[in-house]
């Protein structure tokens, strides 16, 4: 455990090289993101580094130290590269829960290693808003079967740099094995289908 709350993103994140602040960069720069929720997030603080509002969802007594910290602006600040100040939002409760007041208010919607983000936080992210989900907890395979997303674009990864790709986008999401990917199905076994085609992560349009 770190010893202080802010030395927690740089054990759990910047030694680990998984900040994937280029792949905010491209989200930012291909959408025009300006407004990110992030339920799950643990202290992926990453993302108010390029976004200047950001709301984050975690229930981890640890997260709720590190987003409490008085040090905490003073840190993003050093760290962000836009102009305004930060607004940093932190809400330390269950994702499954409502969050009064946020209905459709986000351009980004961060769903990763945290479970069925995109069907319980679908309602804050607004209509033409981008989803970013992994297949880890089998999200990406719940948005693929939504009719209220789109897939618009995969996340490549080489090493630990991301690239976007529109190409091909029809070969993803084909079960390798004959079964029939369901909500239902998704929610018995609470992860990720073997694809005959996979990326890194997936970016959806929230399109009703």
């Amino acid at each position: 455990m770190a010893a202080k709350p802010l030395d927690l993103y740089q054990e759990h994140f910047v030694h680990k090289d998984f900040e994937r602040l280029d792949l905010f960069h491209l989200l930012r720069d291909k959408y025009g993101i300006r407004s990110a929720i992030y339920p799950g997030s643990f202290v992926h603080v990453t993302p108010s580094f390029v976004f200047p509002v950001t709301t984050y969802v975690e229930m981890d007594k640890r997260a709720k130290k590190f987003f409490e910290h008085p040090g905490l602006g003073a840190f993003v600040a050093a760290h962000k590269d836009y102009p305004e100040d930060a607004r940093i939002t932190y809400y330390a409760q269950d994702y499954q829960e409502e969050i009064e007041g946020e209905d459709e208010g986000y351009d980004l919607l961060i769903s990763q290693y945290a479970g069925f983000i995109s069907k319980h936080c679908k309602r804050y992210l607004k209509i033409g808003g981008i989803l970013l989900a992994n297949n880890s907890h089998g999200d990406a395979s719940m948005a693929s079967i939504d009719a209220d997303y789109h897939l618009a674009a995969v996340v490549l990864k080489s090493g630990s740099k991301h690239r976007l790709s529109e190409r091909n986008l029809g070969a993803y999401f084909v079960p390798k094995k004959a079964i029939e990917v369901t909500e239902a199905y998704l929610e018995k076994i609470q992860k990720g289908v073997g694809y005959d085609k996979s990326a890194s992560s997936y970016l959806f349009r929230r399109v009703s």
